[in-house]
Order: C-alpha cells, then structure tokens, then sequence
C-alpha cells in the first residue's frame, strides 16, 4: 500500500514537474503546477522515508523465528535443570511430601521454600521468566512485521 501511494505520488511530481517545466516556457510562470510538484514530491518524499523504516523492520523477521526458537531451547534445558533439581530434592523429601506427583518443575519450585531460597534456583526462575517474555515480545514483533508487509506490498 505504502510502495503504490509512493509510486503514484513519485509519479504526480514528475509530471508536475514537466507541466511545470512546460508552462514556465509557454507562460513564463507555473505557479500552479509549481505548488502540486512541490506537495507531491514532499508527500513522495516522505513515503519514501516510511518504506525505509517499514524495511528495516522486515529485515529483522529474518532472526526473529531463529531467537524464538534459542529462547525455547534455553527454557527447555532450563526446565529440565530444575526437574533435576526438584527430582533430588523430592527424592530427600519423600518422607515429608509423600502425596505430591510430578508436575511442572517451575511450579514445584515455588511448593519448596528451601529450594526458591537457593540463589542458583531462583536465578534460573527469573531467566526463564524473562526468556518467555522475550519470546512474547518476538511474536508480538512478528505480529507486527505481518502488518507491515501488508502496508508495504499487501502481502502477508
């Protein structure tokens, strides 16, 4: 959408710009064709500086799914440290939390005091906390990529 409005505004300040050109030798003055030149290429101008900016943003789509996928990745090794740990842990504990099974090692965490105490725990808590908020942040980026790929040339 953004390409066609450049291509016709593009378009509108060249011929006003001949119409110009034309009417300054036949009248010696084209005040009027002057004035549509000048706001079509500013109009132009300033699609071309909103296209730039619109590609820069594409370009980052290229990474995008590739961090996404790093993010998982590291919260998946994460998830299985803290099964390790929480595993152990239960493992010592089985006299005192006999009914508890095994579920998400990340909630297991937060039943234990003595294990969020655990510096090494809670930093990997907060990590994974803050990758899936990074991986929120990079969908909602690609959301908003796909917005733009349709501003720029209706696609999707």
């Amino acid at each position: 959408m953004i390409t066609l409005l450049f291509a016709i505004f593009f378009t509108l300040s060249i011929v006003f710009y001949h119409m110009n050109k034309r009417s300054r030798r036949r009248y010696g003055e084209g005040r009027g064709s002057n004035a549509l030149f000048i706001i079509s290429s500013v109009i132009a101008f300033v699609l071309l500086v909103i296209l730039i900016f619109t590609f820069f943003d594409l370009a980052e789509q290229v990474t995008i799914d590739r961090e996404i996928e790093m993010y998982q990745e590291e919260n998946a090794r994460i998830e299985k440290q803290l099964e390790v740990t929480v595993s152990n842990y239960m493992k010592y504990e089985a006299e005192t939390f006999k009914d508890l099974k095994d579920t998400d090692a990340v909630a297991l965490v937060s039943l234990y005091p003595e294990l969020q105490a655990d510096k090494l725990v809670q930093n990997q808590i907060d990590v994974y906390i803050s990758n899936n908020a990074k991986i929120k942040e990079l969908r909602e980026k690609q959301i908003y990529i796909s917005k733009a790929k349709f501003y720029i040339y209706f696609g999707r």
